[in-house]
């Protein structure tokens, strides 16, 4: 049994229509990444699961139980927010313990100093037990902020762009405990973002979401590297894919300039938008010359724009490879990492 299933979930915001036919399912231990632009309905997605919103119409389940009518308490969901939400000043502990002491749960004192002990472990923050909140740094916010949230065990975590505030590099280290924290407390994730990195470095499964619609929902690897349409192409990866309008001859793809690109398949429309990731632009090899205009180290990696063509094109290349602005190069891209949608 699914730990979340969507079938048909439709709801309106005033005259935006947030979500439209949403229908997909949560595993059991399953973390899936919601991955859409501001504006694409991530965040009501994740309060209709949670019960802060009402869907206009669809099959809403938790555990194989109807509630898309139920209220929030009833759901036995956490949410966790972009923005922290801690009581600046009550002490770690204080605000660890208190979803725990709200009214209903009863739960003996020992039960709630055990809970907040052990998320604390958890989350390496027992040191900072007895400190103000507002004497915490953004990081040790957050990890707070997701402490109250595990110390509920709840039946399903749903996270609304926990790391949006964070800055690089703490983003990327908290990326890497979270996912490891879902694993061992085995408790089904729903997680929504606007990062592709953060989608692509932590998801078992990736939903893209689009003006409400899911478009493709499937492994990393295949989202980013078989996306079903040029929409879906755009938010993944960076640098940016290469999407350019090409023409199919005797020789193959033909740039707009009339340069050949790569081959194609014989049964392959005439006209096209050619798609192809900048790593998998080679700077040799190729039949036409095309010019550096600008070139971006970034360490390891170095990006290259091209003007090939009459198409402006990127290519990431290692930080070994020789080359220079006003530089002329011959791309190759090969066919089988080329994606095809007709005009």
């Amino acid at each position: 049994m699914s730990a979340l299933e969507l079938r048909g979930v439709s709801k309106r915001l005033g005259a935006v229509q947030a979500l439209s036919d949403v229908s997909f399912e949560l595993g059991a231990h399953e973390f899936l990444v919601v991955l859409g632009p501001t504006g694409a309905g991530k965040t009501t997605l994740l309060r209709t699961v949670a019960g802060l919103e009402t869907p206009d119409s669809g099959v809403l389940r938790l555990g194989g139980v109807d509630v898309a009518q139920r209220a929030p308490a009833e759901r036995d969901v956490a949410l966790v927010f972009q923005n922290f939400s801690l009581y600046p000043s009550k002490t770690v502990r204080e605000n660890l313990a208190f979803p725990l002491l709200a009214p209903g749960r009863r739960l003996a004192a020992a039960e709630v100093d055990e809970r907040v002990r052990w998320a604390a472990q958890l989350l390496r923050i027992e040191r900072l037990l007895e400190r103000p909140a507002r004497q915490l740094s953004g990081g040790e916010m957050q990890r707070v902020a997701i402490g109250r949230a595990i110390v509920r065990r709840p039946r399903l975590f749903l996270m609304d762009e926990p790391l949006t505030n964070l800055d690089a590099k703490l983003r990327e280290e908290l990326r890497v405990e979270l996912r490891e924290l879902a694993r061992r407390l085995e408790t089904p994730v729903l997680w929504v973002t606007h990062d592709a990195a953060e989608a692509l470095s932590m998801a078992d499964r990736v939903a893209v979401l689009s003006h409400g619609r899911i478009l493709q929902l499937d492994t990393p690897r295949t989202v980013y590297l078989r996306p079903v349409s040029p929409l879906v192409a755009r938010q993944l990866g960076s640098p940016p894919i290469n999407l350019i309008e090409v023409r199919r001859d005797e020789a193959g793809w033909r740039l707009p300039s009339g340069e050949p690109c790569c081959s194609a398949a014989g049964d392959a429309p005439r006209e096209a938008l050619l798609g192809f990731r900048p790593e998998h632009v080679r700077l040799e090899g190729g039949s036409s010359d095309a010019v550096v205009e600008l070139v971006e180290h970034l360490g390891p990696q170095q990006v290259v724009v091209l003007r090939w063509g009459g198409a402006t094109v990127h290519a990431a290349v290692p930080s070994s490879v020789d080359v220079a602005v006003h530089q002329r190069v011959r791309p190759t891209v090969a066919a089988e990492h080329c994606l095809v949608w007709p005009r």
